[in-house]
C-alpha cells in the first residue's frame, strides 16, 4: 500500500504543478500588461476569464472529490498527505485577480480614498499570492504520525510535536482548523520562518489535507488519548483498528 499510495501522492503533486504552471503562469505573465495596458480592455478580459476559469476547476474538484476516511501507511508511520491540487487552485486564481485591481488602480488618475483603499486591498491580494505559492511549494496540510509524535507541516514552518508535548484531548477545531494545545513547548522542535521559542498551540491545517477533516481530526484524537495503540502506527494492522474503532 506504502508504494501505490506514495505513487498517487507524486502524481497528485505533478499534476496540481502542472495546473499551476499552465493557470498560474497565465495569471503571472499577464500582470505587466495588466498594469503597462490598463487602458485597454483585452487584458482585464482574460484575466477575468482565468479567474471565472479557476473557480469553475475549484467547485468541481470540491464537488466530485470526496476526501477518503483512511490514512496512508509509511515505514513506522501513517501520513495525511497535502490537497495539492486544491493548494495549486487556490494558488492560480490570485494572480488574476491581482491583475485586475492593479487595472483599476492605475487607471485612476485621480487618487483619492476610494483609489488608497483599493490599493491596499491589492497589496493584500499581491500577499496572499505570493503566501499561496509558498503554501503549494511546501506541501500545506501534511500530518504525519508516528509513535513518538506528530510532523505538522504548515505554510512557513514544520513542527515536530511528540506526544508527550501536547495537552490532552479532545483537540478543538475553528474552521477546519485544528488546535494543539502545547503543555511543554521545549519539547517541540521546529524548523522554518516564523518559529516561536514558547509555543502555546499549533494550528493543523485540516482543511488543506487530502484527507476527510473529521477523520483525521479523530485520528489524532484517537491516538492522544490511547497511548497503547501508538505502538502499531505505521502497520496495517494499526489502520485497520483504528478505521474499526473511530465512527464512521
Amino acid at each position: 500500500m506504502s508504494q501505490s499510495a506514495n505513487g498517487d501522492d507524486n502524481l497528485a503533486r505533478r499534476n496540481a504543478w502542472l495546473y499551476y504552471l499552465v493557470a498560474g503562469g497565465v495569471g503571472i505573465v499577464l500582470l505587466p500588461f495588466t498594469v503597462a495596458l490598463h487602458a485597454e480592455l483585452w487584458p482585464q478580459l482574460v484575466a477575468i476569464v482565468l479567474l471565472a476559469g479557476s473557480g469553475v476547476v475549484g467547485f468541481l474538484t470540491s464537488w466530485r472529490t470526496r476526501k477518503p476516511r483512511t490514512l496512508v501507511v509509511r515505514p513506522a508511520a501513517f501520513e495525511a498527505p497535502p490537497a495539492y491540487f486544491r493548494l495549486a487552485v487556490n494558488a492560480a486564481s490570485l494572480p488574476p485577480v491581482v491583475g485586475i485591481l492593479c487595472s483599476i488602480v492605475y487607471d485612476d488618475d485621480d487618487w483619492g480614498v476610494f483609489t488608497w483603499m483599493l490599493f491596499a486591498v491589492t497589496l493584500g491580494c499581491a500577499y496572499l499570492m505570493v503566501y499561496a505559492l509558498v503554501m503549494l511549494v511546501r506541501g500545506t496540510g501534511r500530518l504525519v504520525l508516528r509513535a513518538d509524535g506528530l510532523t505538522v507541516v504548515d505554510a512557513t514552518t514544520t513542527h515536530e510535536v511528540p506526544w508527550a508535548a501536547i495537552m490532552s484531548g479532545p483537540l478543538p477545531t475553528v474552521f477546519g482548523v485544528g488546535r494543539l494545545g502545547i503543555l511543554w513547548p521545549e519539547l517541540v522542535t521546529t524548523t522554518g520562518f516564523g518559529r516561536k521559542k514558547n509555543l502555546q498551540r499549533i494550528q493543523l491545517q485540516l482543511q488543506s489535507s487530502a484527507v476527510h477533516r473529521e477523520f483525521l481530526h479523530d485520528s489524532v484524537n484517537h491516538y492522544l488519548n490511547h497511548p497503547e495503540d501508538r505502538g502499531s502506527i505505521g502497520t496495517e494492522e494499526g489502520l485497520r483498528h483504528l478505521l474499526a474503532t473511530l465512527p464512521a
